[in-house]
């Protein structure tokens, strides 16, 4: 077994990334909150585009309706679980990245 093979086994039996999976599978059945998870992630791009041009008045209106629906969305059940895995699950990513990237380096001295 390869190393990349290793890794990826590793990941595919890890706790927080099968439980991750399943409350993802689980979102994913409810319509309603699929909906407004994809629209929180177009008003997280509006903001952002407000922010990158300055519109303050934008601004103001995107972060107000962002919070509002991010509020309405952690209300649904597993959506706080889901949340805390899905950013343990990336710093676990980021932190598999930068091990790799000192390898390369590494080999390149």
């Amino acid at each position: 077994m390869t190393e990349k093979e290793k890794l990826i086994e590793m990941l595919k039996n890890d706790p927080d990334i099968q439980r991750y999976k399943r409350i993802e599978a689980h979102i994913n059945s409810n319509k309603e909150l699929k909906r407004k998870m994809a629209e929180l992630k177009a008003l997280q791009k509006q903001l952002v585009n407000a922010k990158y041009i300055g519109k303050k008045d934008a601004i103001l209106s995107f972060e107000s309706r962002y919070q509002a629906l991010l509020d309405d969305i952690e209300n649904y059940p597993l959506m706080s679980d889901y949340m805390a895995l899905q950013s343990d699950i990336n710093d676990m990513m980021q932190a598999i990245v930068e091990i790799i990237e000192t390898g390369i380096e590494k080999d390149f001295e």
